[in-house]
């Protein structure tokens, strides 16, 4: 048992580094989560600005209209009244039109900005990957060779439980299951190394011999002494 609590804790080690990527993996994912947010940020200002310019574009062409009806009617009044007037309605769409041909302008320099720096993000990311690449090959090969070794552990479990009575198999099993993966627990200076309950003396004394299962009377787990391992293994303790 003691030597298949070893081969389960290996087991276990090995399924949780294969579920915790290395720092420089996390890092490396949250700096492409970083760029992609960043694009996409980029990209939906590029897509506000343009959706702003198609209305100013809209206004601007209304406005040169209205100028161009003004302009018309200038030549048409008949007194100072209705020309005053009509000045009064050039100049204000005049200023209307030199509003909406400005910010047309400075709609149109930020999307050409942001459009560079796009650009200039989307021809670093083959440079950015080929680094990067190093990185991520080595996790995944990583990620093969624990998973060869959960596999080459079980095989190895396996084989010992095959050397365990059926009852004995039965415990292990429904301790390693109640117990969070910990069916084993060392006595160190009298007590349980798991829950630290303190063995009775005639309890420590059993555990001492080997001669049979003897169990914690506070956490439940099998309770063994290294020192008193028989060499051989070749039993149920």
């Amino acid at each position: 048992m003691i030597r298949l609590q070893g081969l389960y804790d290996g087991i276990s080690q090995a399924l949780q580094a294969r579920q915790a990527p290395p720092p420089e993996v996390k890092a490396l994912d949250e700096t492409n989560r970083q760029r992609q947010a960043e694009l996409t940020d980029l990209e939906a200002q590029v897509a506000a600005h343009k959706e702003e310019l198609r209305e100013v574009h809209k206004g601007e062409e209304e406005w040169r209209l209205e100028l161009e009806h003004f302009q018309k009617q200038k030549g048409m009044v008949t007194n100072e009244r209705e020309f005053t007037a009509v000045i009064s309605e050039i100049d204000y769409a005049t200023k209307e039109l030199d509003t909406r041909k400005a910010r047309r302008e400075e709609l149109d320099a930020a999307i050409r900005e942001l459009g560079e720096d796009i650009e200039s993000r989307q021809q670093a990311r083959p440079e950015e990957e080929s680094a990067q690449k190093e990185i991520t090959e080595g996790w995944e090969h990583t990620k093969k060779d624990l998973k060869l070794k959960v596999h080459e552990l079980a095989v190895d479990a396996n084989a010992l439980e095959e050397e365990l009575s059926p009852k004995s198999r039965a415990l292990f099993h429904r301790l390693l299951k109640s117990k969070k993966g910990i069916a084993i627990a060392g006595v160190v200076d009298g007590s349980c190394s798991v829950c630290h309950f303190k063995l009775r003396p005639h309890l420590m004394q059993r555990v001492r011999r080997c001669e049979e299962i003897i169990t914690c009377e506070f956490c439940h787990r099998v309770l063994f002494r290294e020192d008193a391992i028989p060499g051989t293994g070749d039993g149920d303790g």
